[in-house]
């Protein structure tokens, strides 16, 4: 028996333990559990059996030449009393070849090991026992080590059993024409063998545990949705005994998360989990004070380090971010992918120039970013040709419906802002890739899922849907003073201990109304001038409910102080292509204030962030819209929150939550002791009211974003996310959302008077020609598919596809343009005009001129009134300038009436975003239906280029080179001949300076 052999100190033992999670050639699919199964094989031998002699390949190492020589000296080595262990981890081909590092797609033949070789390398051993376990699989299926592009089956014969014989035993994964799978960041069967091998008993017998083996493995891949059955060929005489392996020193080097280690403040800690060295040291230059308790908490008591999942609810600034960066190093240090998902593009790009600097540039780690923009990385995130990947919600869900095979590498979700799982708009997106997240660990994939927020209520229950831990901290970094200012200066606010008080906080004599009519100039400018006189550290955040008072406010607050000038700032703003708002802030920045609205350009909000946020930066007031309390890193000392609505159609009161993160803003972490927040009420009654609401106020619950009036749009939506259902079985669909978990838990007849609600549903769907039934299964048509992978709204969906046949054959990208403004997602959208749309019908002129007439009449459609139709025009009109190059200061004025509706360049950008953000969903439809009849690939691409640029085609070239210019910068070489990269590259250094400036043309010259 091989029991008592293991004990006989005259037998060798060997082992040659093989794992590749990457591969040379991009073109093949990366795996995330081959190198563990190595490691982990080899470090569980050697920690049980002293004797043993382990060889490991991993990644690199493991090349065609390597494992070829590896196999041959070990399998020769071997005397007639030795022992052999082999495991082969890794991409099999279709025609039964081994897939190594070097592995070439063209030359798969050359530059892969036939099964056959391998069978004449095993014949030559005379090891009295060689075991050889392949877990790689001959067969196909997206969670699978296949490679997807090999050849077909050479025969139906099986290639497996030349390899076995007596004495030797050959344990693979999969059969002839089945799939191995991934799961629990291993193969599925060397998981149950690890398993199997460290049993209780002293000895364990193969053969029985092989049955234990095959039936946990079968199961898995069930509930996959896959056929894996492992085989088992060969024998040893007597029976083949293995001693039961124990997890010892070297295991717990490879696998520290196994020891549930605790870990101090020191950072130097967190080598035990095996992170790298360099990730430990650069962290300790950006934290020297170490880890702080929330991190402490999340490591030691949470378990992050060991891919426990977990919602972390704490202040902003209080380090939660750090959180999921510290889960992120262990997955990649395990060969896994992370991913940081973000509510806004601003956050993206954000976190990738962080992210990219810190693990990219200094640490080797592929970052890469996707947010719908042509500098995107898509194909890298879908080959998983990343380490880190920075996401936008929508894009994220996207492209792991659209390509569910992404999922299966990544070991490591973190969700930034998950109180956006509430958002009436957004809501949907966040719980709907929830939601296929917790449906894929239903197919064994589990990645870690790391829920960050700063503004939550009551949890009601989301973890529990979540199926992770919570971490709560309530105590912030830098403590906060919040308030209520009166305009008489009395403000009513909670000390640092928690108790309420009172004190007049600016005399009320220097509150002086300037205008006829009262206004919050009046107690902002004494109120600013009081804060600056008691601090030079003051940076003061105001934050306003529109742009134009945002501008209006950084206007007279530089009039009135005439603090220094932002000279740095000033020097960086663009000369091209400036908006109307450029000349008002050059003005702001000379007198030390600035504003943040979307009328600036990402240039100049660039230059006005980066200012505010140094230490010594000459910006010490800046007022932005609300949403800049979400959208951007800009910390502050003091945060003035002048209003408490939204403006709109219907004024809507901030939530407490919404308040909240405006009021968190306030207290710069290493820069000051204590944070200021100040809201503005005008009587004394209101201060008090805004008292009790919000400074005294709880934040919301999180909840549900889903709303009865749009089952249709989550039903279609959830059939995406699915190949087919039992008809029966959709209803299990909406009740594995946080929706339906949370009704279905307070309401025990939820489930019935759903089901019986979705029936009607299904028949309009089937009628629609979106779903289609079949025995008792339900599984979307192209039309549907392409309506469910959308962005838009089930009601929206199907009222573009009637205009779309409405128009039928013939349609253009620039008519697909037009007719999404006809749809609520757009029309949504204020487009500034004159009152009931006076003097602008020339809008309807100029659509009727450059689109024609089938175009305008659709623009008509399920429209209001004629102000609505003429919205509808203006923005498709707005947007041909957009696209043409016409410079923005003259799109502006051409749009614009009179000032008190004028059209801003942040008007322009928002309609570009907004209609550059549904075309690609619409583009899917119109291929649905008119098929070969509609805009073409290349002009959709062409045309999201232009809407994101500005550009207009014929200067897309210049896209391609390695630095990215303005789109003033664009057209200003353009009006100067240059279109192409080449033509650019082609110019003189001298030339160069003429056209971009001297550092442009230097930055060029760098990047060539």
């Amino acid at each position: 028996m091989l029991a008592h052999h293991l004990q006989e100190t005259a037998m060798a033992l060997y082992g040659l333990f093989i794992g590749i999670d990457c591969f040379a050639d991009p073109k093949i699919r990366e795996l995330t559990g081959c190198r563990r199964d190595a490691l982990a094989l080899s470090s569980l031998f050697s920690d049980t059996l002293p004797a043993f002699q382990a060889t490991v390949l991993i990644d690199k190492q493991a090349t065609n030449d390597a494992v070829r020589m590896a196999l041959r000296m070990i399998l020769g080595t071997a005397g007639k009393e030795d022992t052999v262990i082999i495991s082969f981890s890794s991409h099999g081909t279709k025609d039964h070849r081994l897939v190594t590092y070097d592995s070439d797609m063209s030359r798969l033949s050359a530059t892969t090991i036939d099964m056959s070789e391998l069978a004449a390398i095993f014949k030559t051993t005379q090891a009295k026992v060689s075991l050889f376990i392949l877990d790689c699989c001959f067969s196909g299926g997206a969670p699978a080590r296949i490679l997807e592009d090999s050849p077909v089956l050479r025969s139906e014969t099986i290639p497996l059993n030349s390899i076995a014989g007596i004495g030797r035993i050959l344990i693979a994964a999969s059969g002839t024409n089945e799939p191995a799978l991934e799961h629990a960041r291993h193969g599925l069967l060397t998981f149950a063998l690890i398993e199997a091998f460290q049993a209780s008993s002293a000895t364990i017998s193969l053969p029985t545990v092989m049955d234990q083996v095959m039936q946990r493995v079968r199961a898995e891949a069930a509930r996959k949705g896959h056929v894996q059955t492992p085989v088992l060929f060969g024998y040893v005489e007597g029976g083949l005994f293995l001693p039961s392996l124990k997890r010892g020193h070297k295991f717990f080097t490879f696998f520290p998360e196994a020891k549930g280690t605790h870990v101090s403040q020191n950072i130097s800690d967190l080598s035990v989990f095996g992170l790298p060295s360099a990730v430990i040291n650069a962290w300790k230059e950006l934290f020297p004070t170490g880890l702080n308790l929330l991190q402490l908490s999340a490591v030691n008591e949470s378990r992050v380090m060991d891919g426990e999942s977990l919602l972390v609810v704490a202040p902003t600034s209080s380090g939660k971010t750090f959180v999921g960066e510290l889960a992120a190093a262990k997955a990649i240090t395990d060969k896994r992918k992370a991913v940081f998902l973000f509510p806004y593009k601003a956050l993206v790009n954000e976190k990738f120039d962080q992210f990219k600097h810190l693990y990219g540039a200094k640490l080797g780690m592929r970052v890469v970013r996707c947010t719908g923009d042509h500098s995107d990385q898509a194909w890298s995130f879908l080959k998983g040709k990343y380490d880190l990947a920075v996401l936008t919600y929508e894009m994220f869900l996207n492209m792991t419906i659209a390509n569910p095979a992404t999922l299966n590498v990544i070991g490591l979700v973190v969700i930034d802002e998950l109180q956006f799982l509430s958002d009436k708009k957004r809501g949907i997106v966040v719980e709907l890739l929830l939601t296929n997240l917790l449906a894929a660990r239903k197919r064994g994939i589990t990645p870690q899922l790391i829920g960050l927020s700063a503004v939550i209520g009551q949890l009601n229950s989301v973890d529990e849907w979540l199926e992770c831990k919570t971490l709560v901290q309530q105590e912030r970094p830098v403590p906060l003073i919040e308030g209520v200012i009166d305009r008489s200066g009395v403000f009513q606010y909670v000390d640092l201990k928690g108790f309420e008080q009172s004190e007049q906080f600016i005399p009320s004599c220097i509150i002086i109304q300037r205008k006829q009519e009262s206004e919050k100039q009046d107690i902002i400018v004494p109120l600013v001038r009081s804060l600056l006189s008691k601090s030079a550290e003051q940076r003061i955040i105001i934050f306003r409910n529109r742009k134009g008072s945002a501008q209006g406010a950084a206007e007279y607050l530089a009039n009135e102080l005439k603090l220094p000038p932002a000279l740095e700032a000033i020097a960086t703003l663009p000369t091209n292509d400036p908006s109307t708002s450029l000349p008002i802030l050059r003005k702001c920045l000379e007198n030390g204030t600035a504003f943040h609205t979307t009328d600036l350009g990402y240039e100049e909000r660039n230059a006005v962030e980066q200012e505010f946020r140094k230490r010594d930066g000459s910006v010490k007031v800046l007022v932005a819209t609300a949403t800049v309390a979400a959208g951007v890193n800009t910390p502050a000392s003091t945060v003035i929150i002048s209003e408490h609505e939204f403006l709109g159609e219907e004024k809507q009161p901030y939530t407490v939550a919404e308040y909240k993160n405006m009021a968190g803003r306030a207290g710069r972490y290493g820069y000051n002791d204590q944070g200021l927040s100040i809201l503005l009420a005008d009587t004394v009654m209101e201060r008090q009211q805004l008292f009790r609401k919000y400074v005294r106020g709880i934040p919301e619950p999180i909840c549900s974003s889903f709303d009865l009036s749009q089952t249709e749009t989550w039903l279609l939506r959830l059939l995406a996310q699915v190949s087919r259902v039992q008809k029966s079985e959709v209803i299990k669909l909406l009740a594995s959302t946080f929706g339906g978990f949370v009704a279905n838990r307070a309401d025990s007849g939820w489930l019935l008077r759903t089901t019986q609600s979705l029936a009607a549903l299904l028949s309009q769907m089937i009628e629609l020609d979106l779903v289609e039934e079949e025995d008792g299964f339900l599984n979307l048509t192209l039309l549907g598919r392409a309506c469910g992978n959308s962005s838009l709204a089930f009601r929206s969906a199907i009222q573009l596809v009637r205009m779309i046949r409405t128009h039928g054959p013939g349609l253009t990208g620039y008519q697909l343009i037009a007719l999404l403004q006809v749809l609520p997602e757009l029309d949504a959208i204020y487009t500034p005009q004159m009152k009931k749309g006076h003097g602008e019908s020339r809008w309807v002129q100029d659509v009727l001129r450059h689109f024609g007439r089938p175009t305008a009449l659709l623009l008509q459609q399920q429209s209001e009134n004629n102000f609505a139709y003429i919205a509808r025009c203006k923005r498709v009109m707005v947007l041909r300038s957009w696209v043409q190059g016409v410079p923005m200061e003259q799109i502006e004025k051409d749009a614009t009436k009179n000032p008190y509706n004028s059209i801003g360049a942040g008007n322009v950008r928002g309609f570009a975003d907004t209609t550059r953000f549904h075309l690609r969903s619409a583009s899917y439809i119109v291929t649905a239906l008119l098929i070969e009849n509609g805009p073409t690939e290349q002009e959709v691409e062409s045309i999201l280029k232009q809407l994101e640029f500005g550009l207009p085609e014929d200067v897309h070239d210049l896209l391609s080179l390695p630095l990215s210019l303005s789109r003033g910068e664009y057209l200003f070489l353009r009006r100067h001949g240059v279109c192409t990269a080449s033509s650019l590259c082609s110019l003189t250094p001298e030339r160069l300076s003429e056209l971009l400036g001297h550092q442009r043309a230097k930055e060029f010259s760098n990047h060539r």
